[in-house]
């Protein structure tokens, strides 16, 4: 098994496609709502397809298609959840940029009920796009503590009471350590993985 685990090449992960019943829809909310650009569109394989990107480094981070299904049925163990994709994140800056984007969703969309949530090594803001897929914004924090670890997370403190409540939190479980610590220790078991 390690000798064919060492002959993958290093990859990092790129974009995502996503099939979509209404892709008008869709791309309105992931360019007016999301801020990403439209890069290309056109047809391919019997598909509408929308390009999209917030990274002029990056083509797209997410293609939208036509094709789903209609009678896809939602996912049963947690109807919070997609049927297929558990959730899309995506990493913000620090804290005083999910606040903003948290008042960014407050004043474009009031009817949004986004769910808050302090898990120790980030912090998260999660809301469903106008399919249900389920969307994740957050910050990593400067600790690790083994997951899941999930507490609501109130945006309306100030940084530092935030801080404070997230490293007691990450205190309180196990494996408790700084984020770069946490990093060398993980880079070393991926290295002896591949070794």
């Amino acid at each position: 098994m390690n000798e064919v685990i060492a002959r993958v090449p290093h990859f990092r992960f790129s974009h995502m496609g996503l099939c979509t019943s209404d892709i008008g829809r869709m791309e309105r909310f992931y360019v007016d709502m999301l801020g990403f650009t439209v890069t290309d569109r056109g047809n391919a394989l019997g598909c509408d397809l929308v390009f999209l990107s917030r990274d002029p480094m990056d083509h797209h981070q997410i293609v939208l298609g036509t094709g789903r299904p209609a009678d896809l049925p939602a996912n049963t163990a947690n109807p919070m959840f997609g049927p297929c994709i558990n959730q899309i994140s995506f990493a913000l800056a620090d804290l005083p940029a999910l606040k903003a984007f948290d008042a960014h969703l407050r004043r474009r969309c009031p009817d949004i009920e986004p769910l808050y949530a302090n898990h120790g090594t980030a912090w998260s803001i999660y809301l469903h796009d106008p399919e249900r897929n389920f969307l994740e914004f957050f910050v990593d924090t400067p600790w690790y503590c083994a997951q899941p670890v999930f507490e609501p997370l109130d945006l309306g403190l100030d940084d530092d009471e935030i801080l404070a409540r997230t490293e007691r939190l990450a205190r309180e479980g196990s494996s408790f350590s700084p984020i770069a610590d946490w990093r060398v220790a993980i880079r070393s078991a991926m290295d002896a993985r591949l070794a």
